[in-house]
């Protein structure tokens, strides 16, 4: 079944259709957004995948890529490294002005509720002093990964910048944003989809 995408990320407002499929973890391949908008819209209202567990083509019908990446200390990790924890994943670059207004509310949320909540920022496509730096201007403590080549991007269905991943402790998704997310709408999305 196909799932019904509006955009308001750095893609800008599109309509995409996409059919979700299954990858196997050892050959993972995904792509960047071939163009990459000048100008963002003002501030749009988050637009989220459909997420129906009946419906088997949409994003809760699966679970997050088993892949590994690396993090920014250099370190090897996968989402497994979260396992039994209700997980928010980023996906983020340094060309995005959206990805750059939410961040530090991403800080913000992830302080309030650690340890209850697991939060992993995966940089997409940047060139990695550019990814480092933001990640220092902007006060992100929680952990952060490099995705260069957009392949775990491109895996769970991603379409535009940022995205948010909310993944249950099972290591399921149960939803997705394709939008800039306020403090306010982070906690509030975590609390109906994660259950804290």
């Amino acid at each position: 079944m196909t799932a019904l995408l509006l955009g308001g990320g750095c893609a800008g407002n599109v309509t995409v259709r996409a059919t979700p499929t299954t990858v196997p973890a050892t050959s993972v391949t995904g792509a960047l957004p071939a163009e990459r908008p000048p100008t963002m819209p003002k501030d749009t209202a988050p637009t989220s995948v459909a997420t129906d567990p009946a419906d088997p083509g949409t994003a809760a019908d699966r679970g997050f890529p088993d892949v590994r990446f690396d993090y920014f200390d250099g370190t090897e990790g996968s989402l497994g490294d979260f396992a039994g924890t209700p997980t928010v994943v980023n996906f983020w670059a340094s060309w995005c002005p959206p990805c750059i207004v939410e961040m530090p509310a991403f800080e913000a949320v992830h302080r309030e509720l650690r340890p209850q909540v697991a939060f992993l920022g995966l940089n997409v496509g940047d060139e990695p002093a550019a990814a480092r730096r933001l990640a220092d201007r902007t006060g992100v403590g929680y952990p952060l990964g490099e995705d260069p080549a957009g392949a775990i991007f491109g895996a769970v269905g991603g379409i535009g910048m940022p995205t948010t991943v909310f993944v249950d402790g099972d290591g399921m998704i149960v939803h997705m944003v394709a939008s800039r997310l306020k403090a306010q709408d982070l906690r509030a999305l975590i609390a109906e989809h994660l259950g804290v």
